[in-house]
């Protein structure tokens, strides 16, 4: 294709933060290619120089699969600045952001982003607290703080987010 040929719109870009999920790579990325069949997406993986060999295998799967790629920070670190580059690097309409640790369900992104899109809505927020959701395997100490940040966010943002 020349580069000056229309391109299709991605319809969503997602933003994978990452250290050390070498194992959850190729997992993650299977369950996202059932969950969002039909839809126009690329993965964006942004990985804080993992010594696991996380962003190589990244790299050589976006290789053969050009919706997969890293971008590979070199000391940085940090799941907001993460967040926020991956951001910066799609052009995709919407964007979701998801922990490649297996724990968010990718089967809620289709039924989020037909939210965001038939209510013109700004921001959809998944949440654990829903009919339906669990906090899981988590342990003690991770639903403390949790709930802690649940807490902290209501105090700043003076809105009820069931899961910030």
């Amino acid at each position: 294709m020349p580069d000056n040929a229309p391109r299709t719109p991605l319809d969503l870009g997602l933003v994978v933060p990452t250290f050390n999920e070498y194992d959850n790579i190729r997992p993650f990325l299977e369950g996202l290619d059932r969950a969002l069949d039909g839809v126009r997406y690329e993965v964006i993986f942004v990985d804080d120089d993992s010594p696991d060999g996380t962003a190589e295998l990244i790299r050589a799967i976006g290789a053969e699969d050009p919706r997969v790629r890293v971008l590979q920070r070199i000391r940085r670190r940090g799941l907001a600045s993460a967040c926020i580059e991956g951001m910066m690097a799609t052009s995709a309409r919407y964007i979701a952001v998801m922990d490649a640790d297996l724990q968010h369900d990718e089967r809620v992104l289709p039924l989020m982003l037909n939210k965001l899109a038939v209510e013109a809505l700004d921001v959809v927020v998944a949440t654990r607290h829903a009919e339906g959701g669990s906090m899981g395997e988590f342990a003690a100490h991770r639903v403390f703080l949790s709930t802690l940040g649940h807490k902290l966010s209501r105090w700043v943002s003076h809105a009820d987010l069931s899961d910030p």
